[in-house]
């Protein structure tokens, strides 16, 4: 699937945060896999922010850690590998799993590497039953799904649909600490910029060693 349908289901932000649009190839080569199409297509228009105010996609060279993509898969990854007898290898394994994103109640989504990029297949991790299961989409067909209905993973909410917010860019909570912190550090009439990105407020995305995110 192309990007065009998830844009008519969720029109993206007119102005994204931290959207990334390449250059690739360091990426790629770092991770050691190119990457679907519609995933880069997504992270480009989109960018950082939240889904049907449940669920979030990692972005290349995001401050925030908690949704830097090269930093989580391999977050994600070390502490997948440590269950006893796991279904599928796990990047950088071939054929394994490679994370891209996550829900607010824990589970964890993944690209099953089989074939070339574009016919990977999302792996849904659930936190509740701790099982995984395979959907017959890409990225931007799962989005697409969950967002008309057609699409719900079986421990997702079933009161995600209707949604107010289908897409919250990351800028409100962003801005949110920038002006905290002006407040913090401003004495006697003077202002002093001591913030710095990756520090803003909403790091609930993280995951513990026990496989539960922050929080859950």
């Amino acid at each position: 699937m192309t990007i065009e349908r998830l844009v008519e289901a969720v029109p993206p932000p007119a102005l994204p945060f931290e959207p990334f649009g390449g250059p690739w190839e360091p990426i790629e080569a770092e991770i050691g896999t190119a990457l679907p199409q519609d995933y880069k297509d997504f992270v480009r228009l989109y960018g950082s922010g939240n889904f049907m105010q449940f669920l979030g996609i990692h972005v290349p060279r995001a401050h925030n850690r908690h949704v830097r993509f090269e930093r989580q898969i391999r977050t994600i990854c070390e502490i997948f590998r440590e269950f006893e007898e796991p279904p599928y290898p796990y990047w950088p394994e071939p054929k394994g799993l490679l994370p891209f994103g996550g829900s607010d109640d824990g589970d964890e989504f993944f690209w099953l590497m089989r074939g070339a990029p574009e016919d990977w297949r999302v792996v849904v991790w659930d936190r509740g039953f701790q099982t995984f299961e395979v959907l017959d989409c890409d990225l931007t067909g799962f989005l697409a799904g969950l967002a008309t209905g057609e699409i719900l993973p079986g421990d997702f909410p079933e009161d995600l649909l209707p949604c107010d917010v289908m897409f919250e860019s990351h800028w409100p909570r962003f801005l949110r600490r920038r002006r905290w912190t002006r407040a913090a550090n401003s004495t006697d009439g003077a202002l002093s910029f001591s913030w710095k990105f990756g520090a803003y407020g909403f790091e609930q995305g993280g995951i513990s060693r026990s496989g539960l995110r922050k929080g859950g």
